[in-house]
């Protein structure tokens, strides 16, 4: 199966380099897919609700404390990767705090820095795409809880239908759950780091 989700990576990647920057497949094309792989999650949902119930009474506590776990191992990373490339502290822990959304912490950290910005950038994306290509590999073996915080903010979209595929439909509440969570917390830790 990882084959499929590096190929289908590399395609994308190959269909993003060859078509026109300004084209209206290239500006309009991301989120019509992201809607689309919503509705399928969604029809997923809808078709078969009991494993969305399953996991809502089993009664397991470590999903609740996921934004926990992944937002501190995100940023132990952040200081442990920075110690040794010897990126500054506030930098450092502002690229790890984009919990794997590029497209803000990219932007918000080019305020300060465009250097540590497109770090920021790099690094978060490079965050979701390890995703795609580590949680095939995983995800049926290791807890559910692993692909989530693996994903980052990103478990909520788009690499929720991988993570789902491999760990289970049980992983999509608590895949929202915590991508939901690490959203609203990524403006202000990149903020509050960034103001060190």
């Amino acid at each position: 199966m990882i084959r499929y989700t590096g190929g289908a990576l590399l395609s994308g990647i190959l269909v993003g380099y060859l078509l026109p920057e300004h084209s209206l497949f290239y500006s309009q094309s991301g989120m019509a897919f992201l809607y689309i792989l919503m509705l399928l999650i969604g029809i997923a949902v809808g078709y078969n609700p009991e494993p969305i119930k399953k996991a809502l009474k089993s009664g397991r506590k470590s999903p609740l404390l996921l934004p926990v776990f992944s937002i501190s191992g995100a940023l132990l990373g952040g200081i442990a990767a920075g110690a040794v490339t010897g990126v500054p502290l506030k930098f450092s822990l502002a690229v790890a705090g984009g919990l794997g959304w590029y497209s803000l912490a990219g932007p918000m950290i080019s305020v300060v820095s465009p250097i540590y910005g497109a770090l920021g950038f790099l690094s978060n994306i490079g965050r979701e795409i390890m995703t795609y290509l580590t949680v095939p590999l995983i995800g049926e073996r290791a807890p559910s809880e692993v692909s989530i915080a693996m994903g980052g903010a990103t478990a909520m979209d788009t690499t929720l239908p991988l993570i789902t595929r491999f760990s289970g439909k049980e992983a999509i509440l608590w895949g929202l759950y915590n991508g939901s969570v690490l959203s609203m917390a990524v403006p202000v830790l990149i903020s509050v780091f960034l103001s060190i």
